[in-house]
């Protein structure tokens, strides 16, 4: 039988994946960690200069963060927040400000490189070894970057650490969910979002706690610890065991997950093609351009790419605001990502009741209509800034459904051979419109409502496009190309009928 009519037999989401799946998820924390703390160890703060050097300063209205004629500092200039950073550290100010920002640009560098090579790597070697190499060399790098010297190093390091946090990150999530049965895989990808927002609350509430970038860079990497006692708890996938012709030892693991949900002792035989026998001279191995070799998986991986891309970009588009929202800038970050958890719990349900197709045209349609209304009430001279906002976080929470939705969908329409490669491919173009958002967001100094309609713009042609995409829901995942092409085929025979 295959993996998913195995899964049935063993229970698809029983005592044995609930354990492993809180284990592997908890163990994603410090990996959350990463992809936000320069957020604040690379904040630029509020400083004033003295009132004697006034005549050194450039044009500005007040002796606040202005700078020398020739864009240095001016002499002994006054830092006027509690908190320290890599600006504070280095004197990051004026004409070396960009260098704070340039930070993040490099860590979001090596997540582009890390998804793909990291991701491609997962499908020829096996889900766990990477996964346990990815995860203590991100956290370990992460913990020498609070010790750099200079900036260099620093910036080296979190490029380091972008490789390994990217890379690991998603091969977590494919760990987390290819033991899983196709009825509860929604829902599994799904929470395994909702450990993200939590993660970014407890970030926000510890820098709250810990005012110092070096001790926050630290305290953000010691959670990894918690992978020591795991490590020999979390077995290899045995989807991907199965999909390399191991079947000995995917019929092995299969048989402790029906004895943890109490099937019994419950033996069951997976099919043996030609493509997975290990009698065959070797396995066929596949590449980035396997991607695109047919039209069943270049259409899925172009859709793929401009979901992401589009996904990614109006999310972080919508972020940029919460600093100049006014208030607590760590209340409203803990706030950002505790308004998640309601988006991500409604996708839950809408996975299972109408799909997902269906579900990721919904959320991208609220949020090209949220972007849309606020882009219109940013016309307006006398807009209530209480619906404006009401208007944007509406679309964050849409956004922020959408992006748990495309988790799911890529993991079950990219077959088990080309997974990890294929959810590289789409994180990449994920990193890359995170990285191109904020020259969108500039635009708005010559427009006001000009960012606002290109995100929906954006939104409302991705969700068009996403209604190509083959309906996954209660279908086996694909195991090799040609699972994916037989289930494409099946579609497009029930559509006719």
């Amino acid at each position: 039988m295959d993996f998913d009519s195995a899964l049935k037999v063993v229970g698809g989401f029983g005592r044995y994946q609930r354990k492993r799946f809180i284990l592997i998820s908890l163990s994603a924390v410090p990996m959350f960690f990463q992809m936000l703390v320069l957020v604040f160890t690379a904040a630029t703060p509020k400083w004033m200069c003295p009132e004697g050097d006034k005549a050194s300063l450039k044009h500005c209205k007040s002796l606040e963060n202005c700078c020398a004629s020739d864009g240095s500092i001016c002499n002994g200039a006054q830092f006027i927040t509690n908190f320290t950073s890599i600006a504070t550290e280095w004197n990051l100010l004026c004409a070396q400000s960009y260098k704070n920002e340039l930070a993040q640009s490099i860590f979001m560098a090596g997540t582009l490189v890390g998804a793909p090579l990291i991701g491609g790597l997962a499908d020829k070697h096996g889900r766990k070894p990477l996964w346990v190499i990815s995860y203590f060399l991100a956290s370990g790098l992460a913990f020498l970057s609070g010790f750099s010297p200079s900036y260099h190093v620093f910036v080296a390091l979190r490029f380091l650490v972008g490789i390994f946090a990217g890379g690991g990150g998603l091969i977590i999530f494919v760990l987390a969910t290819e033991s899983i049965g196709p009825l509860y895989r929604g829902f599994a990808g799904t929470m395994l979002q909702v450990f993200f927002a939590i993660s970014v609350a407890l970030l926000g509430l510890m820098a709250y706690l810990i005012p110092y970038w070096q001790h926050l860079t630290v305290a953000s990497a010691l959670p990894a610890v918690f992978g020591l006692f795991i490590v020999d708890i979390i077995p290899e996938s045995p989807r991907w065991l199965a999909c390399q012709g191991r079947n000995d030892e995917a019929e092995a693991i299969l048989l402790k997950i029906s004895m943890e949900n109490g099937f019994g002792n419950k033996h069951v035989s997976l099919r043996r093609s030609k493509s997975t026998s290990k009698s065959s001279s070797s396995v066929q191995s596949y590449g980035i351009l396997d991607l695109f070799t047919n039209s069943s998986t270049c259409l899925i991986t172009l859709i793929m790419i401009v979901s992401w891309f589009v996904n990614s970009h109006v999310y972080y588009g919508l972020s940029l605001n919460v600093k100049n929202l006014g208030g607590n800038v760590y209340v409203n970050f803990v706030l950002a990502g505790l308004v998640e958890i309601p988006s991500y719990l409604l996708t839950v349900f809408l996975l299972n009741w109408s799909g997902r197709r269906k579900s990721l045209f919904y959320f991208m349609m609220g949020a090209a209509g949220s972007c849309w209304t606020c882009m219109k009430l940013q016309e307006q001279d006398n807009a209530n800034p209480a619906w404006l906002s009401a208007s944007a976080m509406l679309g964050k929470f849409c956004i922020s459904a959408s992006f748990a939705v495309l988790y799911v969908y890529a993991a079950e329409l990219f077959p088990t051979v080309i997974r990890n490669i294929g959810m590289g491919v789409t994180t990449v173009a994920s990193r890359v419109g995170g990285i191109l958002c904020p020259f969108v967001v500039l635009m708005g100094e010559q427009s006001r409502s000009l960012p606002m309609f290109i995100f929906a713009c954006m939104a409302l042609v991705a969700g068009l496009a996403g209604l190509r995409l083959p309906e996954t829901k209660g279908r086996p995942m694909p195991e090799t190309m040609e699972d994916l092409e037989s289930s494409e085929h099946d579609e497009a025979k029930i559509l006719k009928a």
